[in-house]
């Protein structure tokens, strides 16, 4: 449970990981450290960067808060991330963006389960914008939510706080064969922050419209904090509809507790408990 991105080379890249430090430092203000790696620029397998300023209490100590970047095995096998591909909505080309990438980095937060998800957010996003700018890669894959991303977008995003850019939270769509036009819409990205993803079992509704429903949803909470229980209503597709929220087990993989927004007659599809 937590933020991951791969990101993809054509070529064989060069990491100036020192650079990287110093530009992350810079965007998030605040003094960093990485004192397993003496020289930054020969970090080859992995890289640690500790944030001084965000501990995490245990047990019997503190821990400084981390986000590893790490060297991958092998280049990307497009059909282990089918999926992600089907469900990069805003990205058509991702299969093309990732065919013939050869070489990988992979940028994770460590350590970092008792922040707030606001904290968690800002730290990832951070050091993973600084490895982009630093290393130009080809092509990102955000394992948490679920899609693929042109670097370019992403970093034409950062002048928005991280939540709302790209790879940060995925709205997924499935078609519910053999039913009477089912549908299910759900975020990915919100469970991996230690906030309750969302979901919606629906028909004769335009999914584009439930999409916003449920990317406004999940920025409310983002912004706000799990403060939406069962039997609360939130705003639906209409000014006078209001969806009825209960929490309940995901329809879809990954298994998790998700919060269920049921629009109501008849639009609800599904059997709800």
């Amino acid at each position: 449970m937590m933020q991951i991105c791969e990101l993809y080379y054509r070529r064989k890249p060069v990491f100036d990981y020192g650079a990287v430090k110093a530009l992350a430092q810079e965007i998030l203000e605040s003094e960093l450290d990485c004192p397993d790696c003496p020289d930054p620029t020969r970090a080859d397998k992995a890289f640690l960067i500790f944030h001084k300023r965000h501990l995490v209490k245990y047990s019997d100590a503190q821990v400084p808060a981390q986000t590893a970047i790490l060297a991958t095995d092998r280049p990307p096998q497009l059909e282990a991330y089918r999926d992600a591909i089907q469900q990069s909505w805003r990205c058509r080309e991702a299969e093309e963006l990732l065919r013939g990438c050869q070489e990988a980095r992979l940028v994770t937060e460590m350590m970092a389960r008792g922040l707030p998800p606001q904290d968690r957010i800002s730290l990832f996003h951070g050091v993973l914008r600084a490895m982009i700018e630093v290393s130009k890669p080809d092509a990102l894959v955000f394992k948490h939510s679920q899609q693929v991303v042109v670097p370019a977008d992403y970093l034409h995003a950062c002048s928005q706080d991280p939540i709302f850019r790209p790879g940060a939270v995925n709205v997924r769509f499935f078609n519910i064969s053999n039913s009477d036009g089912d549908m299910i819409m759900d975020t990915r990205g919100l469970h991996e922050i230690g906030l309750h993803d969302l979901q919606c079992h629906f028909r004769d509704l335009d999914p584009q419209d439930v999409a916003g429903v449920l990317y406004n949803t999940a920025f409310y909470i983002f912004e706000h904090g799990p403060i939406i229980e069962s039997g609360q209503t939130v705003a639906g597709t209409s000014p006078e509809s209001k969806w009825q929220c209960q929490f309940e087990n995901s329809l879809l993989e990954p298994t998790r507790e998700v919060l269920d927004l049921n629009p109501g007659a008849p639009h609800a599809a599904g059997n709800r408990t």
